[in-house]
């Protein structure tokens, strides 16, 4: 699954997804599709308008669409949109989401208590919260307000400082882990400066299961049913 962010994420998500239709029958390759709040200042139009393009372009390829996001609010960098702009598009985007009922995948960065507060009116739609960068005690709150949550885990987990992702993972439900790569960006620890590829997924696995103390297999099973059941 490639993650949509900007226009022109979102359309070579979908030539990916529609060419290798043809050229991998067996293999299912799908797309998210949506604005990211580390990109809405590059898309000055779209701040104080609305989403209708994104429901054109689901309805147009709904076959390889199977969630809206990456959305949310992203507070890290000086230069980003305001607060006000980014929580008014990610509230869009969740309407989106359920008035289609699909999956919506957030994007949070130091913004874990004004990401809530856009999504405590969403407690009935299925979350991904992609990449999350929070601590065990967030995702206890996390879980305890969304029925429909399922968390994802990169190649960070396998950086030496990262603990609190590595004590965010024990903290959770094993039901509700999915592990991603975030590719090209956040290699595992062997790879760290390098470009990121979805075949280094595998380490992130290793990590995951090493941290919870259960078998690869173990794991792989469970994490391809929260994926199924999420998307």
């Amino acid at each position: 699954m490639n993650a949509g962010a900007n226009e022109v994420y979102n359309q070579n998500a979908l030539t990916i997804a529609q060419e290798a239709k043809i050229l991998f029958p067996n293999l299912q390759i799908k797309m998210t599709l949506g604005y990211h709040p580390g990109d809405l200042s590059n898309f000055t139009p779209l701040l104080g308008g609305d989403v209708h393009d994104l429901e054109q372009f689901y309805l147009k390829h709904r076959e390889h669409v199977v969630a809206i996001g990456e959305t949310g609010i992203d507070l890290h960098y000086p230069n980003s949109a305001s607060l006000e702009d980014q929580q008014y598009m990610f509230r869009l985007q969740a309407e989106l989401a359920r008035a289609y009922q699909l999956p919506l995948v957030v994007h949070s960065r130091d913004a874990f208590d004004e990401t809530m507060e856009v999504l405590k009116d969403f407690t009935d739609i299925k979350l991904y919260f992609h990449c999350r960068g929070y601590g065990a005690e967030e995702v206890k709150k996390a879980e305890q307000m969304f029925p429909q949550l399922r968390l994802g885990f990169t190649g960070v987990i396998t950086y030496p400082k990262a603990h609190a992702t590595r004590e965010s993972l024990l903290a959770m439900q094993t039901s509700k882990v999915v592990i991603e790569t975030d590719a090209p960006y956040l290699p595992p620890q062997n790879f760290r400066g390098q470009t990121n590829y979805p075949a280094y997924v595998r380490y992130g696995y290793e990590k995951c299961a090493e941290v919870l103390g259960i078998g690869k297999e173990e794991l792989g099973k469970q994490v391809e049913e929260n994926f199924y059941d999420i998307f």
